[in-house]
C-alpha cells in the first residue's frame, strides 16, 4: 500500500466516523456559550501533523476540516448555534454532496497533498 493510499484511508475512515457521530446526533462539547466545531479541533491537529510530518494526524485533521467545510462556507464558522439548524445541516443534500466532491478530490490529488509534509 503506497503513502497515498494510506493517507486516503485514515481520511475516509475519519469522515465516516465524525458522520457516525452526527447520525447518532452527539453533541459538540461546549465552553461556556461557544461550541467547539470539530473543524477547529482540525486546524490545531493540522499544524501538529505538519510540525511532526505524521501523515496519519495529517490525514485525521484534513479530515476533520473537510467534512465541515461546505456548512462553512454555506453557513459561517458556526461559533454560534443560530446560525447552523445543528446535526440537521450535515444532513442535507448540498452538505453531503459538498462532501461527497471534497473527498473525491483528496482521493485525486492524495499523493499532491503529501508533498505539503
Amino acid at each position: 500500500m503506497s503513502q497515498g493510499d494510506y493517507f486516503f484511508l485514515i481520511f475516509l475512515g475519519t469522515i465516516a466516523i465524525s458522520r457516525l457521530f452526527v447520525a447518532f446526533k452527539v453533541k459538540a462539547p461546549t465552553l461556556g456559550s461557544f461550541r467547539v466545531r470539530h473543524y477547529m479541533y482540525g486546524v490545531i491537529l493540522i499544524l501538529v501533523a505538519i510540525f511532526l510530518k505524521n501523515i496519519t494526524l495529517f490525514a485525521i485533521s484534513l479530515g476533520l476540516i473537510l467534512d465541515e467545510l461546505p456548512v462553512i462556507l454555506i453557513k459561517g464558522p458556526g461559533t454560534k448555534d443560530e446560525a447552523w439548524h445543528g446535526c440537521e445541516d450535515y444532513k442535507a443534500a448540498w452538505c453531503v454532496a459538498g462532501v461527497f466532491i471534497l473527498t473525491l478530490l483528496v482521493f485525486v490529488f492524495r499523493n499532491s497533498i503529501l508533498g505539503l509534509l
